[in-house]
């Protein structure tokens, strides 16, 4: 993404949030620590996360402290890195959960505590000050939508899921299912491959393996890196020229290069919340108490955006993770 396409995205978001809070965000404030709980860094969507986020603020915010951890994936871990936060004295929490209901108790607690809760991207179960991040069901659906149509309203679909603990992967998957509900497609083989591509990889090797030639139409991924997993396989397997669709999510720029390319056949824009995280997490920090909402009242959605062969040029290097020409 470019430096002014970025900027644009930020001062909406700080703009939107300002206006729903109705306060005017101070130009500085003594002693602001934030405190930002990572699910994992075990892909490009995760890492560029954190990273936009951290830069903007080293950039930006002058007045703060960023404290950053990182669960490696392990829900226990994350529970005892926000506890670790809470500890420092937190104003407040943006986390990114590794599982949904696990980590809702501890972030009750902080809510209880009086720090400020801003959750990116996956929700929880129990109130928060602030979630922000695009709505999963609505991408599921237009994912089934997609697939419909470019079938005909038949044929056997691969689905590769993610975390089953996590939101997004629940969401995208009963968006897909109601979509596809009432047609002649039919989910002949489906696993839960956690995000990763070499579980991917290996799931749709063996899917591969039962199903022969002819008998795959399209496979769908609930996110780019299980969709380059399946692509692997497939070409591994010498059938690329079945004409097999690939549909991932996050709309790495390596997923619209590959959709520009007919190697994947869509996927979607999926924001990474950075660096509106931050900047929302500093306007909650520098804002009077009484200016604010009621718990749970506040979310800021970023839309998903359908990526195909007709608009992927015109999207390449506005998503993240790496590109020779980005």
């Amino acid at each position: 993404m470019t430096n002014l396409k970025r900027l644009r995205t930020s001062v909406a978001a700080a703009s939107l949030l300002c206006a729903v809070i109705g306060f005017a965000v101070p130009a500085a404030a003594d002693g602001v620590i934030i405190g930002f709980s990572q699910a994992s860094s075990n892909s490009a969507h995760r890492n560029t996360m954190t990273e936009r986020n951290r830069a903007y603020a080293e950039k930006n915010f002058t007045d703060t402290k960023l404290i950053i951890t990182n669960a490696e994936g392990k829900t226990n871990k994350q529970i005892s890195d926000v506890e670790s936060l809470l500890v420092q004295g937190i104003q407040v929490l943006m986390i990114s959960p590794q599982d949904t209901t696990a980590l809702s108790p501890i972030i009750k607690q902080a809510m209880e505590n009086g720090v400020k809760v801003v959750t990116l991207e996956r929700g929880v179960e129990t109130p928060v000050t602030l979630h922000i991040g695009p709505k999963n069901y609505p991408i599921g659906v237009k994912v089934g939508e997609f697939l419909k149509d470019k079938l005909g309203g038949k044929g056997n679909i691969v689905e590769i899921k993610g975390d089953p603990a996590v939101a997004p992967a629940v969401e995208r998957n009963k968006g897909f299912r109601d979509a596809i509900a009432g047609s002649e497609i039919k989910v002949i083989a489906e696993q839960h491959a956690d995000w990763d591509q070499e579980k991917a990889l290996k799931f749709m090797e063996d899917t591969l393996q039962r199903f022969g030639p002819g008998q795959i139409q399209a496979v769908y991924a609930h996110n780019d890196n299980m969709a380059f997993g399946a692509l692997k396989a497939i070409e591994a397997a010498g059938r690329g020229d079945e004409g097999i669709l690939i549909v991932g999510i996050d709309g790495e720029n390596g997923a619209i290069r590959a959709v520009m390319d007919g190697k994947l056949a869509a996927t979607f824009t999926y924001s990474t919340v950075a660096p509106e995280g931050v900047i929302a997490a500093h306007a909650l920090a520098t804002a009077e108490a009484k200016d604010l909402l009621p718990l749970g009242a506040m979310t800021i959605e970023i839309p998903a955006t359908l990526v195909t062969k007709d608009n992927a040029e015109s999207l390449l290097c506005t998503g993240f993770g790496d590109d020779p020409k980005c």
